[in-house]
């Protein structure tokens, strides 16, 4: 372990192909500069498809699929993990976080986070002496009176479940066709209303006050041996759309699934999140320049990440949380080491997938086994809060019961595993595997019907069963 400053930046949900260094379409300069003269990974893979997998994974150094808490089926225990109600999200075992090693080995470590995963409530905190839980008090502790009685009744599993009957025994006087064309409208003014209520119209989501609170730590700890993790979470939905279009624009992730919102809303959705991420970028290099002021930066490691990346209906599927194509598990890495305040030129690249999984080892100064097949989880959605109502609706509603299948669809585990110079996504016998050659990027030639062979010769790698 040396004495070099490590600074980790995760920019949730942002996938590497929209960036301009990876091939994309945003403009962010700073990363950019970052990444030509540091070390750059074309094919780093996130080990899960949203936050909390992720995140512990890294933290841990262990796949998704080996940690207890995480193996287990989102539908079948809704009312015990209702998302966003995150009190029963939680890690707690005997495990060493990397917060924990580093203090160890005397680093002080501090977590500002932007996430209500990656917070005390859920355990992830864990091993930092600084916490910051930037989503905690901006968005939970700030809420007025009225909004946090509502937010207690709703996450009491009993009480939500009685609200559901209750409407449902009186939407019993309400004909089908009537009751239908209600739900989905309801469901569609409750987005507006959420839309407006949780900010999504908002370009900073917490970035600006992040680095105001970093400037104030760094100010007390320059002198220190600091590991510093930073979540960003401006590349999150929703999105600013209200930057594209003065119409309202449909982001409800299973509307678009199911077929109910159209392509001009995933186009200025998608428009929205580009806006989102050059934003972030600016943040990044106030963020940065602040660090090279305060000193951190004068013998460094710096390393900008993502937990995961984020799906535009490429293979059907929006947003994250779902099965692991290449615009969820692909994300950007790159690491950049400073010497005297300034960066050193590297100016590497590495084009063989790489786990996020791994940034543990290197963290703590071990050097990960690269003959090892790189895995990615998809342990089921996390999105079921609702799943009491749409079960009670969909008797009666064609729109309830469409979501609610498509919800059973993307409930199942899945995992991608990249080997031979290939990636196989194996369902575990619940939709047929796929195979694909990792220079495919798209993911638009499935091999699996001319190369079983090698399919199977991968799927021996999985150790680990659903």
């Amino acid at each position: 372990m040396n004495n070099r400053n490590i600074i980790f930046i995760m920019l949730d949900t942002v996938r590497a192909d929209v960036l301009k260094p990876y091939g994309g379409v945003a403009d962010v300069p700073n990363m950019g500069r970052l990444a030509s003269n540091g070390v750059k990974y074309n094919m780093a893979i996130a080990p899960g498809t949203y936050t909390l997998p992720s995140h512990l994974s890294l933290f841990l150094g262990k796949r998704v699929k080996s940690i207890p808490e995480l193996r287990r089926t989102g539908m079948k225990f809704s009312d015990l993990m209702a998302d966003p109600f995150l009190k029963k999200s939680r890690y707690n075992t005997s495990n060493l976080t990397i917060a924990q090693v580093m203090e160890y080995f005397g680093y002080k470590s501090a977590l500002f986070s932007n996430n209500p995963f990656l917070s005390e409530s859920t355990g992830l905190a864990t091993g930092f002496s600084h916490v910051s839980n930037l989503f905690i008090d901006n968005k939970i502790n700030a809420n007025n009176a009225r909004v946090k009685t509502v937010l207690n009744l709703i996450q009491n599993d009993h009480t939500r479940r009685g609200f559901v009957d209750l409407a449902y025994k009186i939407a019993s006087v309400i004909p089908d066709k009537r009751l239908d064309s209600m739900y989905l409208s309801m469901r569609k003014r409750l987005n507006r209303h959420f839309s407006r209520e949780y900010g999504y119209y908002d370009i900073d989501k917490g970035a600006d006050t992040t680095n105001r609170q970093l400037a104030e730590y760094l100010r007390h700890s320059r002198y220190a041996r600091n590991f510093i993790f930073i979540n960003y979470m401006e590349g999150h939905e929703g999105y600013p759309t209200n930057l594209i279009t003065r119409d309202y624009v449909e982001q409800d992730k299973w509307l678009h699934m199911t077929g109910k919102a159209s392509q001009e809303d995933l186009g200025k959705t998608k428009e929205a999140y580009i806006k989102r991420i050059e934003y972030l970028d600016h943040k990044i290099g106030e963020a940065i320049s602040m660090m090279g002021k305060e000193g951190v930066l004068e013998d460094a490691t710096l390393i900008i990440s993502s937990d995961h990346g984020q799906a535009f209906m490429e293979h059907g599927h929006m947003f994250h949380n779902v099965y692991p194509y290449n615009e969820v598990t692909r994300v950007p890495l790159i690491i950049a080491n400073f010497r005297n305040g300034r960066q050193m030129r590297q100016r590497r690249r590495i084009d063989h997938p790489f786990s996020l999984t791994d940034l543990n080892r290197i963290i703590t100064g071990n050097e990960p086994d690269r003959t090892k097949p790189v895995f990615s989880d998809h342990i089921g959605i996390t999105e079921v809060w609702d799943t009491h109502l749409l079960q009670l609706f969909r008797k009666r509603s064609p729109n309830a019961e469409m979501i609610y299948r498509k919800k059973i669809e993307e409930d199942k585990h899945a995992t991608a595993i990249y080997s031979d110079g290939h990636k196989l996504i194996h369902y575990y016998g619940k939709k047929p595997d796929e195979l694909y050659s990792v220079d495919d990027l798209g993911e638009s030639s499935n091999l699996i019907g001319k190369k079983r062979g090698l399919a199977m010769k991968i799927l021996s790698y999985d150790k680990i069963g659903a």
